[in-house]
């Protein structure tokens, strides 16, 4: 029987998108080849509401956040995997200015409920002469973990063939509809969107630190992410030149630089990971039709994990009902004329 959709890319959206798919019982195949982009298989996952840089309310995190909260346990229990991890978060502050603004930030609508009290007390092998302001409501998503347990469920039930879309592979589903979720490789399947990117290439470290907390995040610059057995991935850093998945000397001084200005203990480099976000230059997602068989769900770059539960269920609703795309989402803003 002809399948009514093709997904291309089993990243965080792609993976989403094919569990929305599944609740519905919409049938579906999925085409992936992961040594294409790793992008999701290396994002820290963190859920976070708040641009912690600025202090400033992520847009239309009202509406994703509940969404995000409900689905990824949901899926944990589904798929008899652990990536679901609630955590406590605290950021550094830089300078005393930094913290006064957070105090002010903290009556404003949806910060309120998110930007918690300044922490004073010093932390162990921690510089922080300003303290620290602890973010609430925060939880990260093994995104490896999660990628993986799809991959292997979507195997089982044979929906999921492990090779790299090619146009030609049209005629074989010619009654499909075929939805891209292959983050920044959009702009080599589709140069119409090539504009419409900004894709910025992520360098991350695992170390070892016998001394960093693993009770929270710290974030300074760069994250603290514990993964157990005092593992900790530290990243990341954004490059808009390089656009390779290659590791490079930089990245690392970069990483090790920016953990050394607020962490004094010992740590051992274990591994270093590159990949290409697939960032949108307005920073918002990309979705909708690109031709009458062709569609996009894309562009969530490093706020993935938080956005595209939400952002799957309004695709859909867009795809199979014909609701109406958010503007602000729609891909027509950079393709119309």
């Amino acid at each position: 029987m002809e399948q009514a959709l093709i997904i291309v890319g089993q990243g965080i959206a792609g993976s989403i998108l094919s569990l929305r798919l599944e609740e519905r019982g919409i049938p579906f195949k999925l085409y992936d080849d992961p040594s294409h982009s790793k992008s999701s298989r290396i994002a820290a996952g963190l859920s976070n509401p708040v641009v912690l840089k600025r202090q400033k309310w992520v847009q239309a995190a009202e509406l994703f956040l509940p969404e995000a909260q409900k689905a990824y346990p949901l899926w944990a229990g589904q798929l008899q995997k652990s990536f679901y991890h609630p955590i406590n978060l605290e950021h550094i502050f830089h300078n005393e200015a930094e913290a006064n603004d957070w105090l002010i930030n903290s009556d404003k609508p949806h910060l309120k409920k998110h930007l918690g009290k300044h922490i004073k007390e010093a932390l162990s092998n921690i510089i922080s002469p300003y303290g620290r302001g602890k973010l609430e409501g925060v939880f990260w998503v093994d995104t490896d973990s999660f990628i993986k347990a799809r991959r292997e469920d979507l195997l089982n039930k044979g929906l999921l063939i492990s090779k790299t879309w090619t146009a030609d592979l049209m005629d074989k589903h010619p009654n499909s509809s075929i939805i891209y979720c292959n983050g920044h490789l959009a702009r080599q399947t589709h140069p119409m969107l090539a504009n419409a990117f900004s894709p910025t290439k992520g360098e991350v470290m695992i170390i070892k630190a016998e001394k960093l907390p693993e009770d929270r995040i710290l974030h300074a610059g760069v994250f603290t992410l514990p993964l157990g057995d005092k593992r900790f991935k530290i990243g990341a850093t954004y490059n808009h030149k390089d656009l390779s998945e290659n590791t490079s000397e930089d990245g690392l001084s970069y990483l090790k630089a920016k953990l050394e200005s607020f962490y004094q203990g010992p740590y051992e480099v274990l591994e270093q990971f590159a990949a290409v976000r697939p960032n949108i230059k307005d920073r918002k997602p990309l979705m909708g039709r690109l031709s009458e068989h062709e569609w996009l769900f894309n562009g969530m770059g490093s706020r993935g994990v938080l956005m595209a539960p939400y952002l799957s269920q309004h695709f859909l609703n867009h795809l199979l009902s014909g609701d109406a795309l958010q503007a602000q989402w729609d891909l027509n803003r950079f393709t119309s004329a």
